[in-house]
């Protein structure tokens, strides 16, 4: 079922973050600086929860499928994505936490629940839980240092009215953002692995942004994974944005006639 295809090839796309490179390059003339630090951490929602609609758009440059469903994320906490046919029936579900990544499929009863050190190229590469949420909620990251940066790791350079942002290039992955220093907000993140042509480039482009609790937040995201000669997009539009305090309910991991499979058989399956 093509809805059951988009939640095992979304988690495969997010899941392939641990090696990512891109073609862009910042702008030469660079230098360290932390006067964009300031705009940046004040025009962007960094805490409590968001919940909203979920439209989601999944091509591989030859075919396409789209699938509604919800989003909910809770600022250092979880990031849960549930995928519905005909508004009604649940058939896929993507959770991660600081803890694991869980995605239920419910149409083919199997499931994938992993902790990020069990999966080799995530941790090698310093891709956690806190990588996910700087995507999901326009936010810096460091790969490696669990959410946590300050303004002087970062090598900075500017053209116009952005600032090219990016992390430490001793890294095995380095972390380039745009930043738009009229509004303060990363209009694009790139990932690279750093000596590894080998492996998949990422982009992840944030296109529209809503205002919630007084501050923005993207409501449009774009993924792009290119690996192997293909490509594949992954198209984020949330709608009727709410923010708050409430907690959300995490995912059981499922029993009965479920049954739990690897992440890499899954990979194997869509990226071969």
């Amino acid at each position: 079922m093509k809805k059951t295809i988009v939640c095992w090839s979304l988690l495969a796309a997010m899941c392939l973050l641990a090696g990512c490179r891109s073609s862009k390059q910042a702008v030469e003339g660079g230098g360290t600086g932390t006067e964009w630090a300031d705009s940046f951490t004040a025009a962007a929602l960094k805490q409590g929860t968001v919940s909203a609609k979920l439209n989601l758009q999944l091509s591989d440059g030859n075919k396409g499928v789209s699938v509604g469903g919800s989003c909910n994320l809770k600022r250092d906490e979880v990031i849960q994505l549930s995928l519905v046919a005909m508004g009604i029936m649940e058939v896929g579900r993507i959770e991660l936490t600081p803890q694991y990544i869980m995605m239920v499929d419910r149409m083919g009863r199997q499931y994938v629940r992993a902790g990020y050190d069990e999966l080799v190229w995530l941790r090698e590469a310093g891709i956690d839980f806190y990588t996910f949420q700087a995507l999901f909620w326009n936010d810096l990251f460091v790969p490696g240092n669990g959410g946590r940066w300050s303004a002087d790791e970062f090598m900075v350079s500017r053209r116009d009215n952005e600032a090219f942002v990016s992390t430490d290039s001793g890294r095995l992955v380095e972390a380039a953002f745009v930043v738009d220093l009229a509004t303060g907000l990363i209009r694009n993140t790139l990932l690279r692995a750093n000596s590894r042509p080998d492996l998949p480039a990422l982009e992840w482009s944030y296109t529209h942004f809503a205002e919630v609790g007084q501050k923005s937040f993207p409501d449009n995201m774009q993924l792009s994974v290119a690996h192997d000669g293909k490509a594949l997009r992954a198209v984020f539009s949330l709608s009727n944005l709410k923010a708050g305090d409430k907690d959300i309910r995490l995912t059981d991991e499922p029993g009965g006639r479920y049954k739990k499979v690897e992440v890499k058989d899954i990979l194997n399956t869509l990226i071969k």
